[in-house]
């Protein structure tokens, strides 16, 4: 599927206008409620939403031209990015302008855009992040493409615990040593 802009540009429209309200929302946030929709719909049901590309960046997935795409929704009236004070630092903050055109979303997708909402809302921005650091960012340098279907990427890791004990118990079965 080819890239439609305004598709991704109603979409971020849509997630400004439902946290408009909650606390902590910033644009990293945002990148990540948009990435986990995006990819988790291409790994679950090989469905690409709008066609952002996604690059890795410090704070995890970001859509690429992302900081131009913002300039040109407020330019239009859409949302605007303040900054605010959040604790201890300085935020950017997407605010909505005026609600988002109704209808992009079909109730299966509006049902999983909510989920991601608002499971990025009971995180902080580092517990997220750290949730979207995973392997598939890892192994991709800083800048550089990072394909919906990184997220199905997985680091093969020791077994433990029952897995572990199992895995003896089979070596000593067939005599491994």
């Amino acid at each position: 599927m080819e890239y439609d802009k305004e598709k991704f540009k109603l979409l971020i429209h849509h997630v400004v206008w439902q946290v408009r309200d909650r606390d902590g929302w910033g644009l990293t946030k945002l990148f990540k409620v948009l990435w986990f929709f995006e990819a988790r719909r291409y790994a679950l049901h090989n469905d690409i939403f709008s066609g952002a590309k996604y690059q890795r960046d410090e704070f995890g997935p970001r859509p690429k031209g992302a900081y131009p795409l913002l300039s040109e929704m407020e330019k239009s009236g859409m949302i605007s990015v303040v900054d605010t004070a959040f604790h201890d630092h300085k935020m950017r903050r997407p605010v909505p302008s005026q609600p988002p055109k109704p209808g992009l979303l079909n109730a299966d997708q509006a049902k999983e855009l909510q989920y991601w909402i608002d499971y990025v809302d009971g995180k902080s921005a580092s517990e997220i992040s750290e949730e979207s650091h995973d392997y598939g960012w890892e192994i991709v340098g800083q800048g550089d493409d990072l394909p919906l279907h990184a997220i199905l990427a997985e680091r093969i890791r020791d077994p433990e615990g029952a897995e572990l004990d199992w895995a003896m118990s089979r070596a000593r079965e067939l005599s491994l040593p």
